[in-house]
């Protein structure tokens, strides 16, 4: 699975890609995006959309932050 790096980009513009993803994902699929600290104001936009999430360290200083549409 592809990782899209989404530190460079200024807020609010990485939690709208996020959700834009999400939107578009069929049950089943898997998103990974590399952010610069864990989303933590993008969880309770999440919780409606029917997903299962999970966060690991991306080994340089970002965290590699997954999605999975149910």
């Amino acid at each position: 699975m592809t990782s899209r790096d989404l530190r460079g980009l200024v807020p609010p513009e990485p939690m709208e890609i996020i959700l834009d993803a999400v939107e578009a994902a069929r049950p089943g699929d898997t998103l990974a995006f590399v952010l610069p600290h864990f989303p933590t104001p993008l969880l309770p936009l999440l919780e409606p959309c029917g997903v299962r999430y999970h966060s690991e360290l991306s080994g340089d200083g970002g965290i590699i932050f997954h999605i999975e549409r149910l």
